[in-house]
């Protein structure tokens, strides 16, 4: 999956080391430079992008007063990332809710541990998968998702309720959308590990278990909601590819510790 971000910051030799970091991170995608805090805002409202690299310093003014004026413009603002020589700045960036705290010059370290952190609050964040098929676009939450069948150059992703929805992309695309939740378990197959229920290795199945409500639409539902409602239990089982055995294996450790 890739991630755009914007760098503000108005001193050049700061400015390239960073730019310099990053390139060994391609997932991470530039959307551009600013060097003021005006045009930091333009930037960023232009763009929208997922990461600020923000200078604190900028002229007489100070970057906090970006993230001021952009807030009311995000329904989920950007992470943001604080570049800064000065510790002075650490409690009022915490007040602004900053991600991670970076000082000047760059320690390739410590900017390697503040993208990996932003990763992992943006995979918490993000809750849905946005995909097109032929006729609409879906917003599909995860928790909706019980697996995704590779089928050719098509993939159908399977929902509780049983509807099945056909995209033109292969699993390999759509598993860079997803998050930590799901496991490719077979060339043809990701799985939803919220439903999983047990996993036969020996026979290379795993089962998925799930329920869903129902609602009769009767004489008695207009009186008697409750006996209208039903649960309906659902065991499905999956295939398991040798090739995909050993992590399955380590996901049934790591399900035991939990």
């Amino acid at each position: 999956m890739n991630y755009s971000y914007i760098i503000i910051e108005d001193q050049q030799e700061p400015l390239k080391q960073l730019q310099k970091e990053l390139e060994n991170y391609p997932e991470f995608i530039s959307k551009g430079t600013a060097g003021s805090v005006d045009r930091g805002i333009a930037l960023t409202l232009a763009q929208k992008p997922n990461i600020i690299f923000l200078d604190v310093e900028l002229g007489a003014e100070t970057g906090f007063e970006i993230l001021k004026e952009t807030a009311r413009f995000f329904n989920e603002p950007p992470f943001v990332i604080v570049l800064s020589d000065h510790e002075k700045y650490a409690r009022k960036a915490i007040n602004y809710g900053v991600l991670f705290y970076l000082d000047k010059p760059i320690n390739p370290v410590k900017l390697s541990l503040a993208l990996h952190k932003f990763k992992k609050h943006f995979s918490e964040l993000k809750s849905h998968i946005s995909i097109k098929d032929k006729s609409a676009h879906w917003l599909i939450q995860y928790a909706d998702i019980l697996f995704i069948q590779s089928d050719g150059s098509y993939c159908h992703i399977i929902r509780l309720s049983g509807q099945k929805v056909t995209v033109t992309k292969p699993l390999k695309e759509i598993e860079l959308l997803l998050s930590k939740t799901f496991l490719r378990v077979h060339k043809s197959y990701m799985i939803n590990t919220a439903y999983i229920e047990k996993i036969n290795t020996t026979h290379k199945i795993i089962t998925l278990h799930f329920r869903t409500g129902l609602f009769e639409m009767t004489e008695k539902s207009k009186t008697r909601l409750d006996e209208s409602f039903t649960i309906k239990d659902t065991v499905m089982e999956i295939p398991i590819g040798e090739i995909y055995l050993e992590k399955v294996k380590h996901a049934l450790l790591t399900f035991k510790a939990l």
